[in-house]
């Protein structure tokens, strides 16, 4: 590995570690931070998209332009972002939610058909599929616990991550090239 290399995943690392702790410690205020981000960014590419269509004077008269209804669009995300924090954690709760109840519906019907056809397997595919049928179930009725709980997972991952990649790159460090030489 080169030593810009090492630094580039040394630094990755420490980031994935750092996000990962704040995921973990402050799981609901990290999800609105990422989501006030999210609103602002989009607050600022629709403020864009507006006064770019106003200012560039290459507008073709035989084209359409759809900056100015693009911009106002962004905008008026970017403020529901910001504004319904809470309304927008749990509509995307519940559309997550429905998607993995009809997930689990159907790896539960092919988990049966497994089982009907003589597969041994059947059985960690039916498992599976209810795990995640309660997932889906806990998503769409009470999303804040939910998505609580999947954010402090994914604070987990990437402790785990970041740890290991870390502890990966010191490793690479200490053990270095081996060079042998051969005497004739």
């Amino acid at each position: 590995m080169t030593k810009s290399f090492q630094k580039a995943m040394i630094i990755s690392s420490v980031i994935y570690l750092v996000i990962g702790l704040v995921l973990v410690i402050w799981p609901d205020a990290a999800r609105q931070i990422i989501i006030y981000a999210i609103g602002a960014a989009a607050l600022l590419y629709g403020g864009y998209r507006i006064v770019d269509f106003f200012v560039r004077k290459e507008h073709l008269a035989n084209t359409v332009q759809l900056g100015v209804a693009l911009g106002i669009a962004c905008l008026l995300l970017g403020l529901f972002l910001i504004f319904k924090v809470d309304l927008v954690v749990s509509l995307l709760a519940a559309v997550v939610g429905v998607a993995v109840i009809v997930d689990s519906v159907l790896r539960l019907q092919i988990a049966l058909n497994l089982r009907y056809f003589g597969s041994v397997y059947w059985v960690v595919l039916l498992v599976t599929a209810l795990v995640t049928l309660g997932f889906g179930i806990l998503l769409l009725f009470n999303p804040f616990t939910a998505v609580r709980v999947a954010t402090i997972v994914a604070g987990v991952l990437l402790l785990v991550d970041g740890g290991l990649t870390l502890w990966g790159v010191l490793q690479s460090q200490n053990s270095g090239p081996q060079r042998t030489t051969i005497v004739k």
